[in-house]
């Protein structure tokens, strides 16, 4: 009788034994590296939060400057302003510039840059970019009567601006025409950068053309070299492998552009009868 309950005593505390063991989860070691935290898209917390956190620069007309009245405008502020309208969230505008849009993307600190940002490779191995929204190409700011062409400033001490991609396909244009290695000299002021022109500290000045367009706007002593060295591509700038943000923002600016909404801010900004004026230099990819 004895040896009878003991063996059910047995098989009733084995059984509970089991039942215990497979309740408990035991954690993953803190060193264990193939443990990775959740994924979120930055899409969620736009969403949650109804607020979307665009990187714009400031310094940039008249894509994106602050006005004589202390305002914040252009065409890129406006059409990150339209960018959140069509996404349904409120805009939260945040101040960065060449050498900051990248890493603001980065750290988490902006959930987009329109930021009138070149799409380079470069830039791609960093960070992601939606569809191209805009189109320009890189040549130089010169004086008057100084200079005709790009071959001219071979050799040359010329501006640029710190982080700009000017850099890197100036260089690289100089290497294929068989030029010595260019004197450059980066600034991190686009004013000091056209006054050093001016006072012959540097005989060049390399930026997107319609930037050198609006700091050159009024004086007849500058003028632009009809050349380019580097095609323009911006994109608006997301945090790397987020797709479906992305794709977000991919959808809202291929509305923008359907229904008109992209050549009115266009057309207020570098229309016919704007004071800095550039012709729409391309198409933005519509997928159906």
């Amino acid at each position: 009788m004895m040896r009878e309950l003991w063996k059910l005593w047995f098989v009733v505390g084995l059984a509970l034994a089991l039942a215990a063991c497979q309740g408990v989860v035991v954690p993953a070691s803190s060193g264990d590296s193939s443990v990775q935290p959740a994924f979120t898209s930055a899409l969620d917390r736009v969403n949650s939060e109804d607020v979307v956190r665009a990187g714009i620069r400031f310094d940039n007309p008249p894509l994106s400057y602050i006005d004589e009245s202390g305002d914040w405008v252009g065409f890129d502020v406006d059409l990150a302003n339209e960018l959140a309208d069509r996404l349904g969230v409120e805009i939260e505008q945040v101040r960065v510039d060449e050498t900051t849009r990248i890493s603001f993307l980065q750290e988490d600190k902006i959930d987009m840059a329109v930021a009138s940002m070149n799409h380079t490779r470069s830039r791609d191995n960093a960070v992601d970019f939606s569809v191209t929204y805009f189109w320009d190409s890189q040549t130089f700011l010169v004086r008057r009567g100084e200079y005709d062409s790009l071959d001219d400033m071979f050799g040359k001490k010329v501006a640029m601006n710190a982080g700009s991609s000017a850099i890197p396909a100036w260089n690289e244009y100089a290497a294929e025409h068989g030029a010595s290695d260019p004197e450059i000299v980066e600034f991190t002021d686009k004013v000091a950068a056209v006054q050093a022109l001016r006072d012959g500290a540097v005989e060049g000045y390399a930026e997107d053309g319609i930037t050198l367009a609006a700091l050159a706007a009024g004086d007849d002593s500058l003028v632009l070299l009809s050349e380019g060295f580097n095609p323009v591509q911006f994109g608006v700038g997301v945090p790397e492998n987020d797709s479906e943000w992305r794709d977000a923002v991919n959808y809202a600016l291929q509305d923008i552009w359907k229904d008109g909404t992209y050549h009115a801010i266009y057309d207020e900004w570098l229309g016919p009868d704007a004071e800095v004026r550039l012709p729409l230099g391309g198409e933005m990819e519509i997928w159906p």
